[in-house]
């Protein structure tokens, strides 16, 4: 046996590979978006908003979405009309393979404190799955519209609330507001998929966990808002430091593969001696 093969068969080296095999995997890429300057990357997704661009707001650039009755249904074009795009807004790429982490922070006026005022919705969207035409949605944001009756402003039980979207079910979770919750003041929503559930996050407190069967690759990130008519007013949300974070796995899957590996070496070194005596 050469030397070489000595040293790539010993114990010494076997531990060293486990260990660096049993590191976390991450995903290669991710994205951080402080809104410096509006990313091309995001691009139109169902319909345009009024506007989508970057703004000066506390001393700092963030993202401002406006959604106006002059994208309603009745301004839109023929090919535009139906209900289906009234959901207006913008993605982009999510870039992360795997478990992964979308989180945004997102300034909470207190305007949408209303049960009379102009009715708004706004969410943060996640496509996840592996192929663009499938997979699932996790949906996250708030509302002053009735959870019964959404698109009636006069509705009695209008109230602002956090909601998500359940894939599974078609229907949204009413998740009420934190205790002692602050309007006019900034927010952070994320999201965590686990590959198998969403987890939804209030400035860092888990408010849902629900199931998903495709929580693996989050293909794209959206931030979109509901645009309620023609005699709807208009409103204006402000987002911003955007991020996708990629999940390592779990620490028994990487010891596993990390042993796996280990062995076919030995095995294969092994081999190869036992060839070149012959």
């Amino acid at each position: 046996m050469t030397a070489r093969a000595r040293l790539i068969t010993s114990p010494q080296f076997l531990l060293g590979a486990l260990c660096l095999i049993g590191l976390p995997r991450f995903a290669a890429a991710q994205i951080t978006d402080p809104f410096n300057t509006l990313n091309p990357a995001w691009v139109v997704n169902r319909y345009a908003p009024a506007g989508f661009q970057v703004v000066s707001f506390q001393g700092d650039n963030r993202l401002s979405i406006t959604i106006d009755p002059s994208g309603s249904a009745a301004n839109r074009p023929f090919t535009s009309s139906s209900s289906f795009y009234n959901i207006q807004g913008e993605e982009r790429a999510g870039n992360v393979t795997g478990r992964w982490s979308l989180s945004a922070q997102v300034y909470v006026a207190s305007s949408f404190n209303t049960t009379t005022g102009t009715l708004m919705d706004i969410d943060l969207w996640s496509h996840t799955g592996t192929t663009p035409g499938g997979g699932d949605y996790a949906i996250f944001g708030f509302t002053n519209s009735s959870p019964t009756d959404f698109l009636n402003p006069a509705a009695a039980d209008r109230a602002f609330h956090f909601e998500a979207y359940d894939g599974n079910t078609g229907h949204w979770f009413n998740l009420g507001v934190p205790s002692g919750f602050a309007f006019d003041a900034w927010h952070q929503l994320t999201t965590v998929s686990t590959g198998t559930a969403f987890n939804y996050y209030i400035d860092g407190q888990l408010y849902l966990t629900n199931p998903t069967s495709a929580g693996y690759d989050l293909l794209s990130v959206m931030i979109q808002g509901y645009n309620f008519g023609a005699t709807a007013g208009s409103y204006s949300v402000l987002w911003d430091n955007v991020t996708t974070t990629p999940i390592p796995e779990p620490a028994g899957s990487a010891v596993v593969g990390a042993l796996a590996v280990s062995v076919l070496v030995v095995r294969r070194r092994r081999g190869n001696a036992a060839r070149s005596s012959t």
